[in-house]
């Protein structure tokens, strides 16, 4: 009864790669093996005629493509500084070498860290995002409302807070008027 739950490995694999689109992996063939040709044409203006492109290949690789922009890691900041210079060069090369694999930009992480790129952003979850907010904010502001409005109720039925009923302070009026009388006479 175990026997009839096995699986042979070439069952396995096959299932695995079913989904697997073959143009798809010839295009990504293609990306990898156009990146290797441009960054190895990069040459150095160094005497001691070091290749620089080649030494840019063995410490990069490219990890993801997603919304034309091209994931590349280094394993040190200088050959990601090294990569940026070269940006406008590598993206030309790429553009020419797999004019049918959109690429715009380049993005750079160093190897060890988890940086990815991610998806677009659906329109759904933008309106989602900004309806909690809204919710958030209504809530807060009913909340303000509620405690703010028993006090002034109590103060207006007092009399309390009202214009009318509220003197002004002796010395602040005669600021006032000496300022009014300024304001009144001085030429313009």
């Amino acid at each position: 009864m175990i026997e009839d739950n096995l699986i042979s490995a070439k069952e396995m694999i096959m299932t695995a790669f079913t989904n697997i689109e073959r143009a798809e992996v010839e295009k990504n063939n293609k990306l990898l093996k156009t990146w290797r040709l441009t960054l190895e044409s990069i040459r150095s203006n160094a005497k001691n005629g070091e290749n620089l492109g080649a030494n840019l290949y063995a410490h990069s690789r490219v990890i993801d493509l997603k919304n034309g922009i091209l994931l590349v890691e280094a394993d040190h900041p200088a050959w990601i500084q090294t990569l940026r210079i070269y940006q406008k060069y590598i993206l030309t090369g790429l553009k020419r070498g797999v004019p049918d694999v959109k690429i715009s930009s380049l993005a750079f992480r160093l190897r060890g860290t988890n940086a990815e790129l991610h998806s677009q952003i659906t329109e759904e979850k933008i309106r989602n995002n900004i309806e909690e907010r809204i919710e958030k904010e209504e809530k807060v502001i009913q909340e303000f409302d509620e405690k703010i409005r028993p006090a002034s109720v109590d103060s207006a039925q007092n009399g309390d807070n009202s214009p009318q009923n509220k003197e002004i302070p002796e010395n602040l009026r005669q600021i006032l008027d000496r300022l009014k009388a300024d304001i009144l006479t001085s030429p313009r």
